[in-house]
């Protein structure tokens, strides 16, 4: 049924909401909203493409009144306003439909279903033409006929007519009757209380339609097989107009006039002729086409597709819309580049050039990301606007007249090597990487294209050229798989495409360094950039290159004694359920807690799929009954084996036998550094299991580690950034501070008893605070009502007023500007925080957080700078390796336990003084032969 003569017809409105809900927050550099967009493009797009039909149409909603609202003022009264981020991205989605080529309809007073209904019943009178609905409207139903399917992309499930009857229990033809009968809660469309899908479905397949029904009602008062059917019947008697009412409001008009419905751009071949005064969206009257004239599609435009592409900076798309790029301005800007390959007869003239520049962005190609595995191929580089060279040192395609590698060291050493003349790179920090364990030197680090763009909106989707070179640029970009297809790695590229490629990654390092340093100065972020930033990228070179000795054999047994402690969880876990299931599948779980042992449901999260079995719900749920919280023992065991113990050994490099996992840079929100390949910033410290896996961390043969740990960073800063004389009073007289927190709030006396409990409970409310806990947080927390929670903030506040102040000056500030920052100047752009799958006030708690988690990672960043400095300058090793948090791991030789203590001191003495607070600054520091020994 589905051919390239099958029309399809496609519920825009549908598509708009699916991809505002369904696709995280995007934004452009100036604020604006464009996730919907987005979405609504890449699955548009997919559908045309699997569809693969020339007839096509999208059909929209032109407004919320139609002449349902004439019929019951109260249709769809309840629904809600238009979610700002949502309204301002609206008046786009056709133009995306438009340039794609498809005809779009809507009309004011009418619903995208009446039209889509009319475009039905007109194709069917015009021939023999089959129909795909493309919608996940459950009313659109009534639709279906031997001609015409209901496509649910997101499901990618079909509705014919079977399907149709095994969703209601009655045909197509039915559908609007079950439908009148049930209401509809989200249109505000009464139907009969008490009449769910089941009970509609067999008083129409008793009584035919609303109509038979209202017929009946003193038969259905008898009929035994429908439940509640004197409650039912009593129901329709009192009020028959409300039920035919109902009827009417869900039952799709087919007979939409179409005569103005057409919503055109001046270029659509459809318009006619245009005036000046014209609205560019204004749907026209014009005279309707045939069905075939209307729906068949026209050619992609590719100058308004891309226009639009580079208003809501959608870089990502152009790979799959290659016409855009082909056609577009900048593609032609790229033509008058000048990228030279430099062979070995050239060498030694292009490097004297080199040697007088101050300044220069550079980019090497090899053949693998893994820093250790890494073989060089050739490196490019740009000090010019219009140009940028490329030396090939290790092609096997064509390598005839290379430069050797052995040559490009010697001579090039010294220019690397020199502080005074500036590089620039894009993600330069596996460059420098790659020049050091080659034996090159890399000094005068000074731009990063990636850490800049990140520096202007931390929360923006991609740093990668390809995004910065369209968002900034507005250039092309030659991707790696079109330059390596058919090739094993880069060295089997030929000289002459690698050279295009490898030119364009230098050069356009080069122009967004001269693009992004304006703005950054511009936005007050230069500080950030050259003092934290920058310095920081050889330091994250260093540590990654060095890595942390992993004990493979201890890695072993751990994973051997926790299957040991799973399988007999599981036993348990059975036992408790007296049955078996999938303890991994949420599904069954909550089948087992839910129905199986009836488990109440009151007040549990809900998803789409049913009651939520998450960590929170279980932790509640363990309250009443002990299964849960054998689970919860079973969950977190089983994520220790499967991501650590079983996998750790697994990235040990084969090369030196240590893991080195990436820092990076430009990955949270709020400045922290995160790792990856693998995560060692996330392995649990609440367990003892998970704080044994850290015993599996050692140092080389003839060192120690030395951990140094900032102690409660933020709650001091919390006390620098607000001023609150209380709290600054309490860090310089060096009481503990979730002692003195929990006193105050529950009003103990100064000889009154804190213990460990009431303690806990200060620490709870101290770190709450930071993060924007409200009452109902800290009362699951605490596993304390909700009304005492609210207390204990209150008295929280009252004792630390100006931390309330300050929070509120924060919400002030991030409405009034759109963005917060930390003491360094670090910016977080509010409109940008991804909300998805959050409640609606967590935006603004993440605003509020992020100058103080930021300030923290900012302080982290200048102590490892200094750490770094003062370490190269020790008679003996010492190198960075890990920073986990607010944590720095130190590998040192073992010089003995006296010098080991006057070591981890010097560290103390450093991180302590690395910046003034209105209150002192505290590190703890350990000494051991792992981590998990220099913590304890």
């Amino acid at each position: 049924m589905t051919t390239k003569h099958t029309a399809y017809i496609i519920d825009g409105s549908g598509y708009i909401f699916r991809a505002f809900y369904g696709v995280a927050p995007l934004s452009t550099k100036d604020g604006f909203p464009t996730n919907a967009l987005y979405g609504f493009l890449r699955m548009l797009f997919k559908t045309l493409v699997t569809a693969g039909s020339e007839r096509v149409a999208v059909v929209f909603d032109a407004g919320r009144n139609t002449f349902r609202n004439e019929l019951d003022p109260q249709y769809k009264a309840n629904r809600t306003e238009c979610p700002p981020e949502l309204a301002q991205q609206m008046p786009y989605f056709r133009d995306l439909c438009r340039a794609l080529g498809v005809t779009v309809l809507e009309k004011v007073g009418f619903e995208a279903d009446d039209i889509i209904g009319t475009l039905v019943k007109k194709l069917a009178a015009e021939g023999e033409t089959d129909v795909v609905i493309v919608s996940g409207d459950k009313d659109l139903m009534q639709l279906v006929n031997d001609r015409v399917l209901i496509w649910d992309t997101m499901k990618d499930k079909k509705y014919r007519r079977e399907q149709v009857i095994e969703k209601f229990g009655v045909p197509p033809e039915q559908v609007v009757e079950v439908l009148a009968l049930t209401g509809d809660s989200s249109d505000n469309v009464a139907g009969i209380d008490g009449v769910g899908p089941k009970t509609a479905a067999q008083l129409i397949e008793k009584y035919q339609s609303v109509e038979g029904v209202l017929s009946n009602c003193a038969a259905l008062k008898e009929d035994s097989s429908i439940r509640n059917r004197k409650k039912i019947a009593e129901a329709i008697e009192s009020n028959p107009g409300r039920l035919r009412l109902s009827r009417r409001l869900v039952e799709i008009l087919c007979e939409v006039p179409l005569e103005g419905a057409i919503s055109v751009l001046a270029n659509n071949p459809l318009a006619g002729d245009t005036t000046e005064t014209q609205p560019e969206n204004t749907p026209r009257d014009i005279s309707v086409p045939s069905m075939d004239e209307l729906l068949t599609r026209r050619e992609i435009d590719p100058a308004q597709l891309g226009a639009l592409f580079e208003r809501f900076e959608f870089s990502t798309l152009l790979k799959e819309f290659p016409q855009v790029v082909s056609s577009g301005v900048s593609a032609k800007r790229t033509e008058s580049f000048r990228y030279e390959t430099v062979l070995a007869p050239q060498f030694d003239s292009w490097v004297k050039e080199l040697s007088t520049q101050q300044e220069f962005a550079f980019d090497l190609e090899t053949t693998s990301l893994s820093v250790h595995e890494a073989k060089i191929v050739g490196a490019s580089f740009s000090w010019g606007d219009e140009s940028a060279f490329y030396v090939p040192l290790g092609h096997t395609v064509g390598g005839e007249q290379q430069v050797s590698l052995e040559n490009f060291k010697k001579v090039l050493s010294p220019i690397f090597a020199d502080e005074s003349i500036q590089k620039y790179g894009q993600n330069i920090k596996y460059d420098i990487s790659v020049l050091e364990l080659y034996g090159i030197s890399v000094e005068g680090v000074a731009f990063d294209s990636m850490v800049a763009a990140y520096l202007l909106n931390p929360d923006s989707r991609s740093f990668n050229l390809t995004a910065l070179a369209h968002d900034f640029l507005n250039l092309p970009v030659i991707e790696y798989d079109e330059v390596t297809e058919g090739a094993a790695d880069f060295s089997g590229v030929a000289i002459d495409k690698a050279t295009r490629y490898a030119c364009q990654d230098a050069h356009y390092a080069w122009l967004l360094k001269k693009t992004l340093f304006p703005r950054i100065e511009s936005e007050g972020l230069a500080g950030v950039l050259k003092d934290l930033e920058v310095p920081l990228i050889p330091v994250l070179a260093h540590m990654e290159r060095v890595g942390i000795g992993i004990d493979v054999e201890a890695l072993k047994k751990m994973s051997s004694e926790f299957a040991s402690q799973l399988a007999e969880l599981e036993k348990k876990i059975y036992s408790l359920a007296d049955c078996e299931f999938n303890i991994n599948s949420t599904k069954q779980l909550a089948d087992v807690l839910f129905v199986r042992l009836g488990i109440s449901t009151k007040g549990l999260k809900k998803t789409k799929t049913g009651i939520s079995t998450d960590s929170s719900v279980l932790e509640k749920l363990a309250e009443h009954h002990p299964l849960p919280g054998v689970i919860l023992e079973y969950r977190m065991l089983h994520k220790l084996k499967s991501t650590y113990t079983d996998s750790l050994a697994e990235y040990a490099s084969p090369i030196t036998g240590r893991v080195h996992t990436r820092l990076n840079q430009t990955i949270t929100g709020t400045g922290r550094l995160s790792s990856s390949d693998p995560n060692l910033q996330n392995i649990p410290v609440q367990s003892s299991a998970g704080r044994r896996i850290r015993s599996a961390f050692i140092p080389r043969e003839g060192a120690v580690l030395i951990s140094a740990d900032y102690s409660q960073i933020e709650l001091r800063l919390l006390a620098h950034m607000s001023g609150d004389a209380n709290l600054i009073r309490a860090f310089k007289d060096g009481v503990d501070i979730h002692a003195s927190t929990a006193r105050e709030i529950m009003d103990l006396g100064i000889f009154d008893e804190v213990s460990d409990e009431i303690r806990r409970i200060g620490k709870t409310i101290n770190f709450g605070i930071v993060y924007g806990m409200g009452a109902f947080r800290l009362g699951r927390e605490l596993g304390i009502p909700v009304s005492q929670a609210s207390t204990y903030i209150n008295n929280y506040f009252s004792r630390y007023p100006r931390v309330k102040e300050y929070f509120k000056k924060l919400e002030d500030d991030a409405v009034a500007q759109g963005f917060v920052q930390t003491i360094f100047g670090r910016k977080r752009v509010i409109g940008s925080i991804d909300t998805s799958g959050r409640d609606q006030g967590f935006q603004m708690r993440a605003a509020i957080n992020a100058p103080i988690q930021g300030s923290a990672a900012d302080i982290i960043k200048l102590a490892m700078i200094a750490v770094e400095r003062k370490l190269k300058e020790l008679p003996y090793r010492a190198e960075l390796v890990l920073q986990i948090h607010d944590e720095l791991l130190i590998e040192v030789d073992d010089r003995g336990q006296e010098a080991n203590a006057e070591t981890a001191q010097l560290l103390i003495s450093i991180m302590e003084g690395v910046y003034n607070l209105l209150v002192p600054l505290k590190v703890d520091a350990g000494i051991g032969k792992t981590w998990q020994e220099a913590q304890s």
